[in-house]
C-alpha cells in the first residue's frame, strides 16, 4: 500500500484559507455572523470568489460558508469548487489560524479515500496580528495533529511543521483593477501515517508550498502554488468577487485600485513594533574584567533602514585597552518580529555591506584561537531608565546557541564643528583574511576610489576630479593596521555633506551598488576631519 502525494487540485485550494478563522468549541451558545472580522479575507455565507488560471482556460471558484461567533472566536468553512476541499479556519485576536483541512481525494493502491486533518489542538498560524518579515518557522519543529480517513483503512495519526514568510506590500494587476497586497509565502508539510492489517504502517507526505496576495476588503488576488511536480508554479489571478461592498457599504463591482489602509498593522511595521523607538545611538561603558573569557563593549547605531555595530574586545589577561580589538560592520537589517524566547526583545538580522564575508564579524570572544564567534542577529529590547537591553546571539564551534546579553545607554550625537578645519575627509577600507583578521596592506594592492559629484552629492572639488575615471581611481593615501587603507577626499566650499564614491578592484567592487557617504553624520566612523570622526551609514 502506498499514499500517492496529494494531486494539485488539492494543494491549490489548500490556499482558500489565508485569511481568518475561529474555532468551535464546547457547548455553548455559537452564533452566525454576517462577516468574518479579518479585512484580508471578508469571507461570509454566500461569498464566491472566481479566479482565471494563468495560461489555461480553466476558471476556479472559492466559496464561503457562513462565519460562527463563539466565545469571542469566528471559524469560518471554505471550498474550492474543482476538488471539494474545504478548510476551517478561527480567528482571535485579530491573528488567524488554521483549524482543520478536509482532502477529498488521496489516493491508497488505486483507491480514493477522503482524509479528514485535524489541527484545533496546535493550529497553523496562518496570518499574524502584526507584519513581520522573514521565515517563521513552526515551535519546536512539529506539531501533532488528528488524522481521520473514510472508508476507514486502518488507525491513522500524524504530525506537521511549517514556515510563514511576509514579502511586504505589492501591487498586483488583475483584470478587475490594480491593488495594493500583502504578499505572503507559506510552506505546510503534513505527514501522514497508516497502520492496516493487511501492509503494517505506511507513510506519505503532502507538502504544500504556496505564495499569495491579499487585499483588504476583498481577500485573496492572486495564488501562485510551487507544490507540483512542473517546474513552472500554477498561478490564479482574481477575476470577480460577488460580495464586494463600496465605502456606502453596499455590494457594488470590484474598483480599479484599493491600497492597504495607513493605519493597517501591515503597512508600517517597525512603527508597530515600536523599533522607530531604538533609533539613534547607544552604547555601554568600556569594560574589562580578568576574570571572564572576554570584555566586548558596544557602539550601536540604527536608523529606519541600515545599522552600525562596533565591537570593543580586550585582551582580559592585562586588560589593557590599548591591546583591544575592535571590529566595525555597517549594513542594512530585517526586522524579524519578537523574540521568539524573549518576546519582550525585537530581533534584527543583520546583513553586512561588507562583500568579503556572509557572516557577520562579532569577533573573536570566546577562546583564543581562529574559530570566531560569528552573529547574524541582534535583539534590542527598550529597557528602564531610558536604556536599551541588548542581546547578540553567537555562534562559535563550541558554544552553540550562546547569547551574550548587556546594557546600552543613550549616546548625544555630537555634531561635528567643520569651522576651521581643513576641507579633507579620510574614508577607510576595511578588508579581512581567511581568519577575519585585517588582511595585510599587500592585500589591497589595486583598490581604488571611484567618486563624483551629482546635483544630490556636490561635495568634491572639480580639481581633484579631473584626475579620476574608472581606468584611473584615486589611489589610497596609506595604510592602518587597525582600519585598512584609506583615502582622502577634498571638500568644496558650499557643499552638500555628502560624497558618491564606488570602491574597486578593476570590475570588482567593494559591494554592488554605489556608496552615498554621509560627511555630517554622527559617531564614530570610516570618515573624518582630521581628528574629528563622522559616521555614514
Amino acid at each position: 500500500m502506498n499514499f500517492k502525494r496529494v494531486v494539485l487540485c488539492l494543494v491549490v485550494s489548500f490556499i482558500a484559507g489565508c485569511g481568518g478563522g475561529s474555532e468551535k468549541t464546547g457547548n455553548s451558545t455559537a452564533a452566525t455572523s454576517t462577516a468574518f472580522s479579518n479585512p484580508y479575507l471578508p469571507a461570509q455565507g454566500g461569498a464566491v470568489w472566481r479566479y482565471d488560471v494563468a495560461d489555461s482556460s480553466e476558471s476556479i471558484t472559492l466559496s464561503s460558508s457562513n462565519v460562527i461567533k463563539n466565545n469571542g472566536q469566528e471559524s469560518v468553512e471554505l471550498t474550492w469548487d474543482h476538488s471539494g476541499y474545504k478548510q476551517t479556519l478561527r480567528q482571535k485576536n485579530n491573528a488567524v489560524y488554521i483549524d482543520r483541512i478536509k482532502l477529498n481525494q488521496v489516493t491508497v493502491d488505486n483507491k480514493d479515500y477522503q482524509v479528514d486533518v485535524d489541527l484545533s489542538g496546535d493550529p497553523v498560524l496562518l496570518l499574524p496580528e502584526y507584519a513581520v518579515i522573514g521565515n517563521m518557522a513552526g515551535v519546536d519543529g512539529y506539531h501533532d495533529m488528528k488524522v481521520t480517513i473514510s472508508p476507514n483503512v486502518g488507525p491513522a495519526y500524524g504530525e506537521y511543521t511549517y514556515e510563514w514568510s511576509y514579502k511586504g506590500a505589492e501591487t498586483v494587476k488583475t483584470n478587475t483593477g490594480n491593488y495594493e497586497a500583502l504578499h505572503i509565502s507559506y510552506r505546510l508539510i503534513l505527514l501522514i501515517s497508516v497502520t492496516t492489517q493487511d501492509y503494517g504502517t505506511v507513510h506519505t507526505q503532502v507538502d504544500i508550498n504556496q505564495e499569495f496576495w491579499l487585499v483588504p476588503d476583498i481577500g485573496i488576488v492572486k495564488l501562485a502554488d510551487y507544490s507540483a511536480a512542473s517546474s513552472t508554479p500554477f498561478i490564479a489571478m482574481l477575476s470577480g468577487f460577488n460580495k464586494y461592498k463600496n465605502e456606502n457599504n453596499v455590494i457594488a463591482p470590484l474598483p480599479h485600485k484599493i491600497t492597504i489602509p495607513s493605519d493597517s498593522p501591515w503597512k508600517n511595521i517597525h512603527s508597530i513594533y515600536k523599533l522607530n523607538e531604538l533609533y539613534g545611538n547607544w552604547e555601554n561603558e568600556y569594560q574589562c574584567d580578568s576574570s571572564t573569557e572576554y570584555s566586548p563593549s558596544f557602539k550601536l547605531s540604527l536608523n529606519e533602514t541600515s545599522y552600525t555595530l562596533r565591537t570593543l574586545v580586550t585582551n582580559n589577561e592585562s586588560c589593557n585597552e590599548a591591546e583591544a580589538r575592535e571590529y566595525i560592520e555597517s549594513g542594512t537589517y530585517k526586522l524579524l518580529g519578537h523574540d521568539i524566547i524573549d518576546t519582550d526583545y525585537l530581533h534584527l538580522e543583520l546583513m553586512p555591506s561588507s562583500s568579503e564575508q556572509n557572516l557577520y564579524r562579532f569577533g573573536n570572544l570566546v577562546h583564543n584561537t581562529q574559530n570566531f564567534a560569528y552573529t547574524h542577529d541582534i535583539n534590542l529590547a527598550k529597557g528602564k531608565n531610558g536604556e536599551l537591553k541588548f542581546a547578540v546571539n553567537t555562534i562559535p564551534e563550541k558554544f552553540v546557541d550562546q547569547r551574550l546579553y548587556t546594557r546600552l545607554k543613550p549616546t548625544k550625537a555630537k555634531t561635528p564643528n567643520i569651522e576651521g578645519l581643513e576641507k579633507t575627509a579620510l574614508v577607510y577600507f576595511i578588508k579581512y583574511d581567511d581568519v577575519m583578521m585585517i588582511a595585510p596592506e599587500d592585500d589591497f594592492a589595486g583598490w581604488g576610489m571611484q567618486v563624483w559629484n551629482d546635483k544630490q552629492c556636490d561635495s568634491i572639488l572639480d580639481s581633484q576630479l579631473k584626475d579620476i575615471s574608472w581606468e584611473k581611481p584615486l589611489q589610497p593615501l596609506g595604510y592602518d593596521p587597525s582600519y585598512g587603507i584609506y583615502f582622502e577626499l577634498k571638500i568644496k566650499e558650499g557643499n552638500t555633506g555628502c560624497a558618491n564614491v564606488v570602491i574597486h578592484k578593476g570590475n570588482q567592487k567593494s559591494v554592488d551598488d554605489n556608496m552615498r557617504l554621509k560627511l555630517s553624520a554622527p559617531l564614530y566612523s570610516t570618515i573624518t576631519y582630521k581628528d574629528t570622526l563622522i559616521s555614514y551609514n
